[in-house]
């Protein structure tokens, strides 16, 4: 990530939590309420993290996201990948891919906002992710060194 640039938030406002589409979802809801609480929890170590392209994932516009749009003020939206981390993300899918085909992977079409959840969580030394879908998270988390460290939270 280009955390330097004009747009990313500051890297000392991290928290060690990263959302993926289920977790807006869930906060878009017309009642959050677990979700909500969770997002709470989440912030009291620092600003949850959203790569911006789950927020194209998960936003449909109109007043029944007034929930997400709160919720999104006080998380930090990161938007700044370079070429090289989305072929990491493509590499990611290949490798998933390849070792998921009997499996969980199988059954899905490759998600590459998935993969940089994963990768996002893993450069910013996050502890969880929070997702719907930990199965397809981990399945990403598997493909990168070091990952043993990050958990797949389901919301």
């Amino acid at each position: 990530m280009n955390l330097g640039c004009p747009s990313c938030p500051d890297l000392d406002t991290l928290g060690d939590v990263v959302y993926d589409a289920g977790m807006l979802i869930s906060l878009a809801d017309k009642r959050p309420g677990t979700a909500l609480i969770r997002h709470r929890e989440f912030a009291r170590n620092g600003l949850p993290v959203v790569p911006a392209p789950v927020i194209a994932q998960a936003w449909r516009g109109g007043a029944t996201r007034a929930h997400l749009a709160r919720a999104l003020k006080e998380c930090a939206v990161v938007s700044c990948y370079t070429e090289t981390e989305w072929r990491r993300v493509g590499e990611l899918i290949g490798r998933a891919d390849r070792a998921g085909r009997a499996g969980l992977l199988a059954k899905k079409r490759p998600d590459p906002v998935d993969g940089l959840v994963a990768l996002t969580a893993v450069q910013i030394g996050a502890a969880l992710v929070a997702t719907s879908d930990p199965e397809a998270i981990q399945a990403y988390l598997d493909q990168i060194p070091g990952a043993d460290v990050v958990v797949p939270v389901r919301v």
